[in-house]
């Protein structure tokens, strides 16, 4: 859980310095390749956008295919306006914390589970003890069969 949160605040503060921009296409977007989600396909064009205000950067970007020259599109960018990777989604960190919490969960189960079957046995064997010496008080009593106490004299 703890590496969960880290991750949160780690990508929140990453994401402070990460800033969504216009940018307008002034190349041609190139020929469109799978991006690999729901079979829909993404091309890249040179793309302008200035961030700071006074700033103007170009980069290539990823675009929709058959974007033309002049189109607008949505740029991240860092606080000194150059491109950058989107924000990881809340998702991705779950899956990134669940990834990473498996083994140990998977160690600490099994540890446990043997902790608890050790505890038990040793509880089970002291519970067996108790029970012998209180038969072996009552036991033959409650049978009829009396234990022979050795003789004073008679050396065992």
């Amino acid at each position: 859980m703890f590496e969960a949160h880290t991750e949160v605040r780690a990508t929140r503060a990453e994401a402070l310095h990460l800033h969504q921009v216009s940018a307008k296409t002034v190349g041609e977007a190139d020929r469109a390749l799978p991006a690999g989600v729901d079979d829909a396909q993404v091309a890249t064009a040179q793309a302008a956008w200035q961030y700071p205000a006074s700033q103007r950067h170009t980069d290539t970007v990823l675009v929709p295919p058959g974007t033309a020259v002049g189109g607008t599109v949505t740029v991240w960018v860092d606080d000194a306006g150059r491109k950058a990777p989107a924000p990881r989604p809340y998702g991705e960190l779950a899956s990134t914390a669940v990834a990473a919490g498996a083994p140990a969960f998977g160690v600490l189960v099994p540890s446990a589970g043997g902790v608890v079957r050790l505890r038990l046995r040793r509880v089970e064997a002291r519970s067996l003890a108790g029970w012998d010496r209180e038969w072996d008080l009552v036991g033959p009593r409650w049978s009829g069969r009396l234990r022979r106490e050795p003789e004073a004299g008679s050396r065992r």
